[in-house]
C-alpha cells in the first residue's frame, strides 16, 4: 500500500505560560485601577510614601488636606516640606516605626495663608520585608473638632471661675449680712434688752424716770426695726413687686445716697410699664450693680440713674464722672459685692433677652441695660383707671355694725403682727376683730364672709399682694373700708393706695401711736395719710 505524501508540515499552538502571564498583568492592571479609582473618591486622604516620607502616590482628598491648590499635585515631594517643622520629629519617629508596626497621631499641617490645620493621620507597612519599605498613610482632618475641643475646655474653664466667684461672692454677702447683723442689730437688740432688764428693777422708782427709760427702749426698738428693714430690703426690694421698676428704683437711690454719700439724680423720661418679674429684678440689680461700682472704683462723687422707653425696649442707664476703666481690666479685678461684675451683668440681662452696653473714658462711664418690650410688657392688675376725685364734703358716713360697734378684719400673714394689732384693739369698746388673714386669698375670702367695716392690711402677703387685695375689694365690695397697714414709706405706696381707694396709710413702726388713731378717722368718713386724719372732711 502507497503512502500518501505530506503537503506540509502543522503550525505549532502558542506557548500556554506567556499567555497566561499577559492576562494575569492585565487584571491586575484593571484591580489597580478599580482601586485608584476608589481611592481617588474617598473623603478620607490616602498615600503611599517611602521609609524617608518621599510621596509615591495620593489620592485628591490627601493632597487637599496636606498642601494648597498651587501645589497640586504633590506625588514626588517629600512630606517634610507640607508639615510645619514643629512636628517634623513626631513625623520622622512615626515613618521609622511604621516600617515594621502601624502607628497614628496628629500633625499640625502650616498652609500658605499661615492657617493651620489638625490632620489625624494613621501610618502602617505595606509589603512587610521588602528592601524598600512602602507606608500607607490615611489622614482625617479634626481641626474643626480640635477648636470645638479647646473652645469647650475655656467654657468650662470659664464656668468653673465662674461658678467659684459666684460662691465667693456668696460668701462675702453672708459675711457682710453676720457683720451687719452683729454690729448694729445685735448689739442694738443687747441694749434694748439692757434697757429693759433695767426698766424691770426700776419700777420703784418715780414715774417719770420709769417713763424715760421707756421711751429711750422704744428709740433702740424703733431703729433696730429701721435697720432691719433696710437690711432686708436691699436684698428684695418689696416695692419691686407691688408697684414696679421706678417705684423701686427711686427708694433705692434715695436710701443709697444717704448711706453712701453718693449724690444720684434720678431722671425718669417715660412712662414705664410694668415687666415681668425677671425683667424688672435684672434691670433693678444692673442699678444696683451699677452704683456700688461707681461708689468703689469711680472717684466721682455723682450719678445719674435715667430711666426711658426708647426704640421699642426699657433703657437704664447709669453714669458717672469717675475715670472710667478699660472692661477687660475691670472684669478681671473687680469684685461687687452684689454679683460678678460685668460678665454677671451680662448674664442677668442674656436671660430675658436683653444687652449690656458699657462706654467708658477718661471722663466717665455709662453703663447702658436694655429690655425689649416685645410681648414682654405686661398689663398690671394695679394699673387701673384713676378714681373720681370725691366730693369736698362727703355724706355722712353710715353707722357701723352691731350697734355701733365696728368690724375689723386683720389681713397680715405674720402671728405676731396680727397678735401686736389685736393687743392695741383689746380695750376699745366700739371696735371689734370679727377675723384674721395669713395671706392675700384668705382676706378676700374673709372680707366676703365677714363683711368687716374696715380691713387693715399688709402689703407684702403671699399668694396676693396687699394692692391686689384692695384692687379686687374696689371692684367687688367697695363699701370695705381699707387701712394699709405696711413696713412701705415710700411716697409711690400713698400714691398707690390712694387709686385704689385705700382710706389711709400707717406705718408699722408707728402702729402703737397711729393705728387705732386712724381706724377711728377711716370709720367715722375721713381719710389717715402720714399721720395727719384730717385730709378729708367729714360731717
Amino acid at each position: 500500500m502507497a503512502r500518501r505524501p505530506k503537503s506540509g508540515r502543522a503550525k505549532s499552538p502558542a506557548n500556554p505560560s506567556r499567555s497566561t502571564a499577559r492576562g494575569a498583568d492585565d487584571a491586575a492592571q484593571s484591580q489597580l485601577d478599580t482601586f485608584r479609582l476608589l481611592l481617588d473618591h474617598l473623603d478620607v486622604g490616602a498615600a503611599v510614601v517611602s521609609r524617608n516620607g518621599v510621596i509615591q502616590y495620593s489620592n485628591p482628598r490627601f493632597a487637599e488636606l496636606i498642601a494648597p491648590a498651587s501645589i497640586h499635585p504633590v506625588d514626588n515631594s517629600n512630606l517634610r516640606s507640607f508639615v510645619s517643622a514643629a512636628s517634623w520629629p513626631a513625623l520622622e519617629t512615626a515613618l521609622r516605626q511604621s516600617t515594621r508596626i502601624p502607628s497614628e497621631g496628629r500633625l499640625e499641617i502650616e498652609v500658605v495663608s499661615g492657617a493651620k490645620r489638625t490632620i489625624r493621620v494613621a501610618f502602617f507597612p505595606l509589603f512587610r520585608g521588602e528592601p524598600d519599605q512602602l507606608i500607607g498613610i490615611t489622614t482625617t482632618e479634626v481641626t474643626k473638632l480640635v477648636e470645638a475641643t479647646q473652645a469647650l475646655q475655656q467654657s468650662e474653664a470659664s464656668l468653673q471661675t465662674l461658678s467659684a466667684r459666684l460662691l465667693q461672692v456668696q460668701d462675702e454677702e453672708r459675711r457682710h449680712m453676720a457683720r451687719d447683723l452683729h454690729d448694729t442689730i445685735g448689739q442694738e437688740l443687747a441694749v434694748a434688752v439692757m434697757r429693759v432688764e433695767q426698766i424691770a428693777k426700776d419700777l420703784g422708782l418715780p414715774e417719770a424716770e420709769v417713763r424715760k427709760e421707756l421711751a429711750d427702749c422704744s428709740e433702740w426698738l424703733r431703729k433696730i426695726e429701721s435697720e432691719t428693714r433696710t437690711l432686708s430690703y436691699v436684698l428684695h426690694p418689696p416695692l419691686l413687686d407691688q408697684i414696679g421698676l421706678v417705684p423701686a428704683l427711686s427708694w433705692y437711690i434715695e436710701g443709697f445716697s444717704k448711706r453712701s454719700g453718693l449724690k444720684v439724680d434720678m431722671d425718669v423720661r417715660s412712662t414705664i410699664p410694668r415687666l415681668e418679674v425677671d425683667e424688672e429684678t435684672a434691670l433693678f440689680r444692673i442699678v444696683q450693680e451699677s452704683l456700688t461700682n461707681v461708689l468703689r472704683h469711680s472717684g466721682s462723687a455723682e450719678a445719674t440713674v435715667r430711666v426711658e422707653i426708647e426704640d421699642g425696649a426699657v433703657r437704664v442707664s447709669v453714669a458717672d464722672k469717675g475715670k472710667g476703666f478699660r472692661e477687660e481690666t475691670h472684669a478681671k479685678r473687680a469684685k461687687p459685692r452684689l454679683g460678678v461684675g460685668i460678665q454677671g451683668m451680662r448674664g442677668r440681662l442674656s436671660l430675658v433677652k436683653g444687652t449690656l452696653d458699657i462706654q467708658s473714658s477718661a471722663h466717665g462711664t455709662t453703663v447702658n441695660a436694655r429690655v425689649p418690650l416685645g410681648q414682654s410688657g405686661r398689663k398690671s392688675e394695679l394699673e387701673i383707671p384713676a378714681m373720681e376725685p370725691r366730693p369736698a364734703s362727703p355724706a355722712p358716713a353710715q353707722p357701723v355694725a352691731n350697734g355701733g360697734v365696728a368690724r375689723i378684719l386683720i389681713a397680715d400673714d405674720h402671728e405676731i403682727a396680727r397678735r401686736g394689732i389685736r393687743d392695741l384693739f383689746r380695750d376699745e369698746r366700739d371696735m371689734e376683730i370679727c377675723g384674721e388673714a395669713r395671706d392675700g386669698v384668705e382676706a378676700l375670702s374673709k372680707a366676703e364672709e365677714l363683711h368687716p367695716d374696715l380691713l387693715i392690711l399688709d402689703l407684702s402677703m403671699p399668694k396676693l399682694g396687699g394692692f391686689s387685695v384692695a384692687n379686687h375689694l374696689r371692684r367687688s365690695d367697695p363699701s370695705v373700708k381699707i387701712l394699709v397697714y405696711s413696713t412701705h414709706s415710700h411716697p409711690d405706696v400713698e400714691r398707690m393706695a390712694r387709686s385704689l381707694g385705700c382710706r389711709g396709710c400707717v406705718h408699722k413702726a408707728n402702729a402703737a401711736r397711729d393705728l387705732v388713731r386712724g381706724a377711728k378717722v377711716i370709720l367715722r368718713g375721713g381719710e389717715f395719710y402720714e399721720g395727719n386724719p384730717q385730709r378729708t372732711q367729714f360731717a
